[in-house]
């Protein structure tokens, strides 16, 4: 491809992408929401701030209370824990499948 090509597309690119709307994230609350006086309550007991109070913060709340309160059923809990074997075990698996993933893209690159 020559240069020309090459500027054209990267000024369409260019043009294009500036022209996109900006994203934003969708997890804002509804602020139009109502807080029951129970909710309010259960906010209070969680430790939520007022603001903060909303449906999913405290369902949130209550998962992570769960979970502490019941480390082995795994909800919330660290996928590995750093004590014991089972931090080695995980990063060596992770070492051999990106290990043997760099060992094949180096042998197809030896051979072409």
């Amino acid at each position: 491809m020559d240069k020309t090509k090459t500027a054209l597309i990267a000024g369409l690119l260019l043009a294009f992408a500036g022209s996109a709307p900006a994203a934003h994230a969708q997890y804002v609350g509804n602020p139009a929401t109502i807080v029951t006086e129970d909710q309010l309550a259960e906010c209070q007991e969680l430790g939520i701030d007022r603001p903060e109070c909303n449906e999913h913060n405290i369902l949130a709340a209550r998962r992570v209370a769960i979970a502490h309160d019941n480390p082995a059923s795994g909800s919330g809990t660290p996928m590995i824990s750093l004590g014991g074997d089972q931090a080695w075990v995980f990063i060596g698996t992770l070492g051999a499948v990106f290990g043997g993933v760099a060992a094949a893209f180096f042998v197809k690159g030896r051979r072409a």
